[in-house]
C-alpha cells in the first residue's frame, strides 16, 4: 500500500477516535443530570409523636345492692305489708245479754309485736230494753311464746244505761262517756303466712254499773294481710 494512503487512514482513524471520546464526555454529564433530576418518590418526613387520648370517665348509674338480710333479722318490708285488717267478737249472756263487734286495722312492728285501732260496737238486753253503746279503742300485743300472747287494751265507750224512774215504773235511758281499760292473756293460731286467729281471755278493769262488760271478757278474732 503506498505510504500517503497510509497516513490517511491513521489520521482518519485518530479523527473517529477522538470524535467518539468528545461525544462520550457530552452524554456523561446529560446522563447524571438525567439521574438527579428523576424523582426518587415522596419525602418521608418524621411522623409527629402522638398525643395519649384522654377520656372523659362516663357517669356511671347507681348499682342497686340486694340488702343482705344477717341470721336473726328481718328483712325489710313496705308498710302496706305490714298493715292488717281484722276485727274480734264477743258474747255474754246472763242478767245482761251482750253481743260486741270490732273491727280493727293495724300494724306488725315485728313479728312478735302488733298494734292497732278499731271501733266498737255493743248490743244489750236487760229486761226485755236494748241498748246500743258505740266507741273506739286502741290495743298492742306482745307474743311471749310460739302461741301464746298478752294482750292490752283501752276503749272509750258512749254507753246507754237504763236508769228506773220510779214514778212512772218505766226505765228511761241516759247516754255517758265511760274509760275501759282492759288486758289479759291470748293464744294465737297462725292462718298461712301472715294471718292468724286469736282467742284472748281479759280482764276489764272497770267494773261498774256503766261497763258493758262482766270479768271474765272472753273474746275470739281474726287477723288478715292488706296485701299478700
Amino acid at each position: 500500500m503506498p505510504l500517503r494512503y497510509r497516513y490517511k487512514i491513521l489520521v482518519l482513524s485518530l479523527c473517529c477516535l477522538l470524535g467518539g471520546t468528545a461525544a462520550m464526555a457530552q452524554i456523561e454529564p446529560d446522563t447524571v443530570r438525567r439521574k438527579r433530576e428523576l424523582p426518587t418518590g415522596p419525602t418521608v418526613e418524621p411522623q409527629q409523636q402522638r398525643q395519649p387520648r384522654v377520656t372523659q370517665p362516663q357517669p356511671q348509674s347507681e348499682v342497686i345492692r340486694p340488702q343482705v338480710v344477717r341470721p336473726g333479722e328481718e328483712a325489710p318490708q313496705a308498710l302496706i305489708d305490714r298493715m292488717f285488717w281484722g276485727g274480734s267478737f264477743g258474747l255474754q249472756f246472763g242478767t245482761f245479754t251482750n253481743v260486741s263487734l270490732l273491727p280493727v286495722i293495724g300494724y306488725r312492728a315485728t313479728e312478735t309485736f302488733w298494734l292497732g285501732i278499731g271501733g266498737v260496737y255493743h248490743y244489750r238486753r236487760f229486761r226485755g230494753e236494748s241498748m246500743h253503746n258505740y266507741g273506739g279503742r286502741i290495743f298492742a300485743q306482745q307474743q311471749i311464746f310460739e302461741n301464746f300472747l298478752i294482750h292490752g287494751e283501752f276503749e272509750q265507750l258512749s254507753v246507754e244505761l237504763p236508769l228506773m224512774n220510779y214514778n212512772t215504773g218505766v226505765y228511761e235511758f241516759s247516754r255517758r262517756f265511760i274509760g275501759i281499760p282492759m288486758a289479759g292473756l291470748g293464744y294465737r293460731q297462725r292462718i298461712g303466712e301472715r294471718g292468724a286467729a286469736d282467742i284472748l281471755l281479759l280482764y276489764n278493769f272497770n267494773d261498774s254499773n256503766a261497763s258493758p262488760y262482766s270479768n271474765p271478757v272472753i273474746r275470739a278474732g281474726f287477723s288478715f294481710p292488706f296485701r299478700k
